[in-house]
C-alpha cells in the first residue's frame, strides 16, 4: 500500500482531468476531492484497530473523499456509524461504513473476527450481507482500474432487486394493463412514449433506515445495477436522464 500512496496523488489527479464534467459514477458526489489525512489523535479515537492498508490510505493520503462508487466516507465521521452485524453472520461483529454504493447499500470493513480488513456489502435489507473484496487495497485497485478503463463497476446486487427498478417494472406494469397486453411486452414506440411521460424526478429511491447510515425516507442515488439499467432505457428507447430524483449525502458526509 505504501508504493500505492506514493502514486495516488499522481493516478487520482490523471483520472480526474480525464472527467472534468464528472460524468464517470459517483464523480459528482466525490469531485475527485481529497479530505486531510488523520491526524494521530484521530486515529487514537478508534475503538478498534484499523486495518494496516486502511490505516496508510487515511494517515498518509486521505481521510475519505474520492473513492469507489460515491467516494470514500470520512473515516473520523464514520466510527459513529459502525454496524453491527446482522443475524446469521458470524464471520464478524462490528465493521465500519466506509462508502455508499447506491441505493441505501453500504461497503463496509469488519474490524474483527476472521473476516477483519475485507470489504463487505451491506444490503441486509435486500438480505444480502457477503464479502466482495478481500482487502481494503484491492477494492481501491479494482476502482481504478475500472475507471481508468472505462468499464462499469461490479453491481454486487442482482437486478431487478431495487426500488428504482421496482418502481419502473410496477409503473410499465400498469401502462401494459391500460393497454390491454401482455406483462413484459411492452416495447417498441408504446414503451418509448410510456417513458416520454415519466417527469423529472418522477422516481424516488429513499432510504428504509435499516442501515444508521441514512435516516428514514432520505432520497439515495442509484447503485450500479439500476445505474445500468436507466442507461439502458436511455439509449435505446429515450429515457430521460433526470428521472430519477438525486439523492443526499449519507449522514457521515454531511
Amino acid at each position: 500500500m505504501s508504493e500505492l500512496t506514493s502514486r495516488l496523488r499522481e493516478i487520482l489527479a490523471a483520472l480526474a482531468a480525464s472527467d472534468p464534467g464528472f460524468k464517470r459514477f459517483g464523480a459528482a458526489q466525490h469531485r475527485y476531492e481529497l479530505a486531510p489525512p488523520l491526524t494521530d489523535d484521530e486515529v487514537a479515537a478508534f475503538d478498534a484497530p484499523l486495518p494496516e492498508d486502511f490505516l496508510d490510505y487515511v494517515t498518509r493520503l486521505s481521510a475519505g473523499g474520492v473513492g469507489p462508487y460515491y467516494g470514500l466516507l470520512r473515516a473520523d465521521r464514520a466510527t459513529a456509524f459502525v454496524v453491527a452485524a446482522p443475524a446469521g453472520v458470524t464471520a464478524w461483529k462490528r465493521a465500519l461504513p466506509i462508502a455508499h454504493l447506491g441505493c441505501g447499500y453500504a461497503a463496509v470493513m469488519p474490524l474483527d473476527g476472521p473476516a477483519s480488513g475485507q470489504i463487505w456489502i451491506d444490503a441486509r435489507q435486500l438480505g444480502l450481507v457477503a464479502p466482495i473484496r478481500p482487502s481494503f487495497t484491492a477494492f481501491y485497485l479494482d476502482w481504478i482500474d475500472r475507471v481508468a478503463h472505462s468499464q462499469w463497476l461490479d453491481p454486487f446486487v442482482p437486478p431487478g432487486r431495487c426500488p428504482i427498478t421496482t418502481a419502473l417494472s410496477g409503473y410499465l406494469g400498469v401502462v401494459e394493463q391500460q393497454l390491454g397486453i401482455a406483462a413484459g411486452s411492452l416495447d417498441g414506440q408504446p414503451l418509448r412514449e410510456a417513458l416520454s411521460q415519466l417527469w423529472p424526478g418522477a422516481i424516488e429511491a429513499t432510504a428504509d433506515g435499516t442501515l444508521a447510515l441514512f435516516e428514514p425516507g432520505d432520497r439515495v442515488d442509484p447503485c450500479v445495477a439500476c445505474a445500468r439499467a436507466l442507461q439502458g432505457l436511455a439509449e435505446q428507447h429515450g429515457l430521460r436522464g433526470d428521472v430519477v430524483a438525486a439523492g443526499i449525502p449519507p449522514l457521515p458526509a454531511r
